[in-house]
């Protein structure tokens, strides 16, 4: 039995609304080099879907595409690409939350949402845009295809850091990136199997290129060697409480490996979500408070709208707006 888990992070780099870290896991029985092409997944493109990797044997249609999230989703073209896939995925894995509450739940996500006005008590249905007959027949489809590659998808874990949070993580260890990598190996930790190796693919974080310290202050008592580290790809051995697990951080992840690009999507899925509950509390407010997606341009254009209006005494600064 081998094991997949690919690690992906999105809202790393707005004002407002959380960083979402995510972790997808594969169990199966031979390795798998590209998962596109043994499961008949399709990627995507402006428009549509693109062709699978493999040509000579297309996929159903009916297959949820998987892909960097920043290709499925665009706030034009809406969620419903998107949550169609993770919420196939979901079902694969025989979680069927019903809201974000519930999917925190399944994701087993440790996020504290009540401490924030604009979450507190709030919840979103799911689905929110997507046809619950089209996730069906796609997490049926997408099953038969496991099936036949011999693979299974045993769910997600996820942490959702809101922006109080995130701010006070900023705080305690430095910087951004710092929090990104503790959040990053604290899904390594969760995701391990102390009985059987790990293949772990990580989407390389920023300009880092050395992990080795890293993951032996973290997984104090392992036993952790480099095998390559550089601009591209630096990937480590790990041997920790008796089993040796594999980890590769990989420029552009998301591009080159199903796992990481899943994680991708499920994790700018539930930033999504979060900012559903976010614009829905100040519209509620001020309906002349303009909607945002929380990065800095119109994040800001929003934090000067809400600071012109007459609530501005009610903003929790720390609790709203991201110090980097």
């Amino acid at each position: 039995m081998h094991v997949t888990v690919g690690i992906d992070e999105a809202g790393y780099s707005p004002l407002l609304g959380p960083l979402v870290v995510s972790a997808a896991i594969f169990i199966h029985d031979d390795p798998i080099a590209d998962w596109w092409r043994a499961l008949g997944i399709p990627k995507a493109r402006r428009g549509g879907l693109s062709d699978p990797l493999d040509r000579t044997c297309p996929p159903s249609p009916i297959l949820p595409p998987v892909d960097d999230s920043k290709k499925i989703y665009t706030p034009s073209e809406g969620l419903e690409t998107l949550e169609t896939s993770v919420l196939a995925f979901l079902t694969v894995s025989r979680d069927n939350p019903t809201s974000l509450r519930g999917l925190l739940d399944c994701l087993g996500a440790c996020t504290d949402p009540d401490e924030y006005p604009w979450y507190r008590r709030a919840n979103v249905p799911l689905p929110v845009a997507a046809d619950p007959e089209r996730i069906q027949s796609c997490a049926d489809a997408l099953r038969e295809s496991l099936w036949n590659a011999r693979a299974e998808f045993r769910g997600f874990h996820a942490e959702p850091i809101l922006e109080g949070d995130l701010n006070r993580r900023i705080a305690l260890l430095r910087n951004k990136a710092n929090v990104l990598l503790d959040a990053t190996l604290d899904l390594v930790e969760r995701s391990l199997m102390l009985t059987q190796p790990v293949q772990f693919l990580i989407d390389k974080q920023g300009g880092r290129d050395f992990y080795t310290d890293a993951l032996s202050q973290f997984f104090f008592g392992s036993r952790v060697a480099p095998a390559v580290e550089g601009n591209n790809l630096s990937r480590y051995t790990m041997e920790f409480e008796g089993t040796r697990s594999d980890l590769s951080f990989c420029v552009r992840g998301d591009a080159a490996h199903l796992p990481i690009a899943l994680a991708s999507m499920l994790s700018k899925y539930v930033r999504e979500l979060f900012m559903i509950l976010l614009n829905r509390y100040w519209q509620a407010i001020d309906p002349a408070i303009p909607h945002t997606s929380g990065y800095r341009t119109d994040g800001w254009k929003f934090v000067r709208a809400l600071e012109a209006s007459n609530q501005k005494t009610l903003i929790p600064r720390h609790l709203l707006i991201r110090d980097r």
